[in-house]
């Protein structure tokens, strides 16, 4: 009796505890909930047989992460003060991206980040920026999720008069859960 008290007391913290930390099951937690009060009915009723419910239906989705990546190219132009000084230059480029497999890419990602230097005229820039972007990402042509991808792109340019133009490209790195066909 004192180990089916037990049970149904820890069922319904823990049941609770997963529901209220936003387990994505959360149809799991409750129906977790409605066994431990059955069972919580039961020992007042004085009863010692196993409570189940009449129909219980617990789905279990199971997945995994997969590791994305593609390679960008940025490119921008920016002013350079007429004795030179503290530039900052707007990038923009394109991004796909994909998993290893294949089955997991994304449209078209537009990208956009500045980098800021000092650059002295008629000298050769080199800089390393660190873009951080959101990205939709699709399955089968299913919307599955969206991740934030991140990585290096070394760009470098000479100045030209008052502007310089820099050019570069690297990759850019996430993970994505995707879940298990059913």
């Amino acid at each position: 009796m004192k180990k089916l008290i037990l049970t149904a007391v820890v069922s319904v913290f823990s049941a609770n505890a997963l529901y209220a930390a936003g387990i994505p099951d959360a149809d799991f937690a409750k129906s977790l909930n409605g066994i431990a009060a059955a069972a919580a009915e039961t020992v007042k009723a004085g009863k010692s047989e196993p409570i189940l419910p009449a129909k219980a239906e617990i789905v279990i989705k199971t997945g995994r992460y997969v590791q994305v990546s593609g390679y960008v190219n940025l490119n921008g132009n920016g002013f350079v003060p007429p004795n030179g000084g503290f530039t900052s230059v707007p990038l923009t480029g394109w991004g796909n991206f994909r998993d290893n497999s294949g089955k997991v890419t994304s449209n078209n990602t537009y990208i956009n980040v500045y980098v800021s230097m000092w650059i002295y005229p008629n000298q050769y820039v080199f800089q390393t920026v660190w873009p951080h972007v959101y990205v939709q990402f699709y399955q089968d042509g299913k919307y599955i999720g969206s991740t934030g991808m991140t990585g290096s792109v070394s760009v470098s340019g000479f100045p030209s008069g008052s502007f310089v133009h820099l050019n570069g490209s690297g990759y850019l790195n996430g993970s994505i859960y995707v879940e298990d066909a059913q």
